[in-house]
């Protein structure tokens, strides 16, 4: 399930200035509200067959960037030059989730920012999202940059882009892994698989925890593609991301284009199948 979060700028608190790598205060924001709400939140798993270890385990959501429709971008800083923006979250449990979103995030506000500027921002709409249909192409856009890395020779980490050789390897490998956290068995279905970049790459380097002894830096690329796969891998991307680092919001993508899904085809996820699949 997605959601919409309409969230007002409270500019006169402490301004409209947010520094450009906001990712890490908004990825903390989200999980606050998960630990001040942690009874909630765990009989939201336990409804949805999952233990409390779970969703920190197989990354059961993900959330976009902020969207901001009008900005000034100076240095680092960024201004926000209107009084609402949005962002989107998803989930791949279905039962009581519309509730508990609703728990964590009606009315709340919560502040972004560095040592340097900051921004509150309360949300003041929470709006349900159209349930896609899955079908096995469709054609995407990232909400946030998409991350993935590979090892070096000396065993440490790459940071990879769509230009590196087996891009798509990476791509594929990290939903089939997500999907075997998931169910706990390797994805056996039809193994059809193909992914193609359509818009040219945006490279964005995100700084973590900002101005403080564990500052680090996290690459990822902003782009459009389309992939073609199994319905339910689509599904598992939708609601909870690809690639690395899903649990500090990056990875979120959206639907562009997709097929006319087939009227003869069951939907991903059929409530028939809840006891073995055990998240619907």
């Amino acid at each position: 399930m997605r959601f919409k979060l309409v969230l007002a700028v409270k500019s006169e608190s402490f301004g409209n200035i947010l520094p450009v790598s906001y990712q890490y205060e908004l990825s903390a924001a989200v999980y606050r509200r998960i630990r001040e709400n942690y009874e909630a939140y765990l009989h939201w798993l336990s409804s949805n067959g999952f233990a409390p270890v779970d969703d920190f385990r197989n990354r059961l959501f993900s959330f976009s960037n902020l969207y901001i429709p009008r900005i000034r971008v100076e240095g680092d800083r960024l201004h926000i030059l209107v009084k609402k923006v949005q962002m989107w979250i998803s989930f791949l449990p279905v039962r009581g989730t519309r509730e508990f979103v609703e728990r964590l995030f009606s009315g709340i506000s919560f502040v972004l920012g560095d040592r340097r500027s900051r921004v509150e921002l309360e949300v003041e709409e929470i709006l349900d999202c159209p349930v896609p249909e899955f079908d096995v192409e469709a054609e995407y856009l990232a909400l946030s940059p998409i991350v993935f890395m590979v090892p070096r020779s000396n065993r440490s980490m790459e940071y990879v882009g769509p230009d590196y050789p087996t891009y798509a390897d990476c791509f594929y490998r990290s939903i089939l892994a997500k999907y075997e956290r998931i169910f706990g068995r390797p994805f056996e279905d039809d193994t059809q698989f193909s992914w193609n970049l359509l818009s040219e790459p945006k490279r964005k380097g995100i700084f973590m925890m900002r101005f403080t002894p564990d500052e680090s830096k996290v690459i990822g690329y902003m782009y459009k593609f389309k992939i073609v796969m199994n319905p339910l891998l689509h599904q598992i991307m939708y609601e909870t991301g690809v690639g690395e680092k899903v649990n500090l919001g990056f990875g979120c993508v959206e639907i562009l284009r997709r097929d006319a899904p087939d009227s003869k085809k069951e939907t991903p996820l059929p409530e028939k199948e809840v006891p073995p699949m055990k998240i619907i």
